[in-house]
């Protein structure tokens, strides 16, 4: 099956979405269009080609990791106290595509989208705050680093997303 990653728009069919974690349904459909139109986060969905029912979700937005609180490293942090980057504040995939590695393939766009933002911006930092543990242990086989401070937060640099994206890519 394939999959178009768009900006969440007024059409989309949000009802029927199960990513098997009521939170992230939840939020799906009570706040992210609210949230995408107000510009605190944008809203990116995966629809079936030519269809508007959507089958997985993430929202990327801004953020500040602050060295001290998080318990970052000197060499993550690359020296600085407060670290501009981007969250990827959601990431969802209907349970009906779920264990056919989609999950993975949302999280490289979430990333893209990520490192094509701080390359505009600026930015050193990607950020997830996983949901519960199946969330953490995803994000961890994905490179990304646990923070000493925050159970749930871990982190990438952009750079060694862009060099995994660039090497992805080359495939």
């Amino acid at each position: 099956m394939e999959f178009e990653s768009c900006r969440l728009e007024d059409d989309h069919i949000l009802d029927g979405f199960d990513c098997g974690k009521e939170p992230l349904n939840s939020w799906l459909d009570g706040q992210a269009r609210r949230a995408d139109s107000a510009g605190v986060a944008n809203v990116y969905v995966w629809t079936p080609l030519g269809e508007r029912k959507v089958c997985g979700y993430f929202a990327v937005c801004p953020t500040e990791v602050v060295r001290s609180d998080d318990g970052i490293s000197g060499k993550l942090a690359s020296g600085f106290s407060r670290i501009p980057g981007y969250l990827i504040a959601k990431l969802a995939i209907d349970v009906s595509i779920a264990g056919n590695g989609y999950g993975e393939q949302l999280l490289l766009d979430a990333v893209s989208r990520a490192v094509a933002a701080s390359e505009i911006g600026g930015g050193r930092l990607i950020v997830v705050d996983a949901i519960d543990d199946q969330a953490k242990s995803f994000y961890l086989k994905h490179n990304f680093t646990a923070v000493m401070n925050r159970e749930n937060r871990l982190v990438m640099t952009v750079a060694t997303a862009s060099k995994a994206l660039g090497e992805r890519w080359r495939d």
